[in-house]
């Protein structure tokens, strides 16, 4: 088990891909089990078979690569990866990009509650005062979200 911690982030984009080939091929070769943290959508995809999505230090979302990109169902992930940029021109034209509005929480006086609540457009009452459980939607999805109750 090796934790990468933004391995990759301050290299030249060929040193990356030298990088990334490395650690696929050792997993391949070793079996090694990565946890790939890093801002980098695009990567984190490449080299996962599962990612989990955290706001403000909270799991929100975590699922299969396939299924997340497929069927994103937390408010955060899907504007996360909307900003994700787009290598195909007709896809990025007809992507929607969502812009989260509202203040971004203090991350060192949480208030109660979900923590994205505030820059989220599906906020309920109950969102608040209770923060939501990582629940189980499927086999393969889990998401922390009172939408989804």
């Amino acid at each position: 088990f090796i934790v990468c911690n933004e391995p990759i982030s301050a290299l030249d984009v060929s040193i990356q891909s030298q990088i990334i080939n490395l650690l696929k091929e050792l997993q391949k070769s070793h079996g090694f089990t990565y946890m790939f943290i890093a801002h980098d959508l695009n990567i984190v995809k490449y080299i996962s078979d599962r990612i989990a999505v955290m706001y403000l230090g909270n799991l929100v979302e975590y699922a299969e690569v396939e299924e997340l990109y497929e069927h994103m169902m937390h408010p955060y992930t899907k504007a996360l990866i909307s900003a994700e940029p787009a290598a195909d021109p007709d896809k990025a034209e007809a992507s929607q990009r969502i812009v989260l509005q509202g203040d971004v929480p203090s991350p060192i006086n949480p208030a109660p509650g979900c923590p994205f609540r505030s820059r989220c457009q599906y906020a309920k009452e109950i969102c608040g005062s209770v923060k939501p459980d990582l629940k189980k939607i499927n086999d393969k999805h889990f998401v922390a979200c009172h939408l989804f109750e």
